[in-house]
């Protein structure tokens, strides 16, 4: 049984999905600011960055629980694991892996500090504003010349459409329409459409995000 534990963010919705495509057993532990102090005392241990998500599976390699933090290399560990989203063949591989970590260089900081800064931000910042929209720009930019040829990210649906997709699906919040994102639209919507990626995202409804 792999246990996740975190709040309703873009990385936990990306973790809830892949354990619902590759149909591994798992409970979800949502991660209040209530009961994080208790959480980091039972497993931040190992995890230097002290952030949620991770996943502790009690069935881990030889047979020996392991606990995992940082959203990409969970999915990695999911992949390996199930045997599943991920190609063995090298190149194909890493046409998967240059995108997966295009997600978490580029994707997740820029519309992360892009959204902070447009709408929780205490006091009004324009440069950050106004240069995190820029980059968030050219990041949709790049991602939708990408799937102008391809009907998921990498060729084949894979972990870096996981990664991606919680973060991409808001593209509206970001000044976008579905007219300048045509490519982008009709990938979310696919997305949108796949039984683990509704039941993984459903999952997390109700629960209070942790800051």
């Amino acid at each position: 049984m792999i246990e996740l534990y975190g709040s309703p963010t873009p990385s936990t919705h990306t973790i809830a999905i892949m354990l619902e495509e590759v149909q591994l057993p798992y409970s979800i532990f949502p991660v209040t600011k209530e009961n994080t102090q208790q959480l980091e005392l039972e497993f931040l241990k190992p995890t230097p960055n002290r952030i949620f998500p991770l996943i502790l599976d009690r069935e881990g390699p030889n047979g020996k629980p392991i606990v995992i933090f940082e959203t990409n290399a969970i999915l990695l560990y999911l992949a390996e694991k199930s045997g599943q989203l991920l190609p063995q063949e090298t190149h194909e591989k890493y046409e998967v892996l240059q995108w997966l970590l295009f997600e978490s260089s580029k994707i997740a900081p820029t519309l992360g500090n892009s959204k902070h800064f447009m709408y929780h931000a205490p006091e009004e910042v324009p440069y950050a504003v106004k240069r995190f929209n820029n980059e968030t720009k050219r990041v949709f930019g790049i991602l939708e010349n990408q799937l102008s040829e391809n009907e998921f990210i990498s060729g084949d649906y894979s972990i870096a459409d996981i990664a991606t997709f919680p973060w991409i699906r808001e593209y509206e919040r970001y000044g976008f329409t579905s007219e300048q994102l045509p490519n982008i639209s009709a990938w979310c919507n696919n997305m949108e459409e796949r039984p683990a990626v509704i039941k993984g995202t459903n999952t997390l409804i109700g629960m209070k995000e942790s800051v």
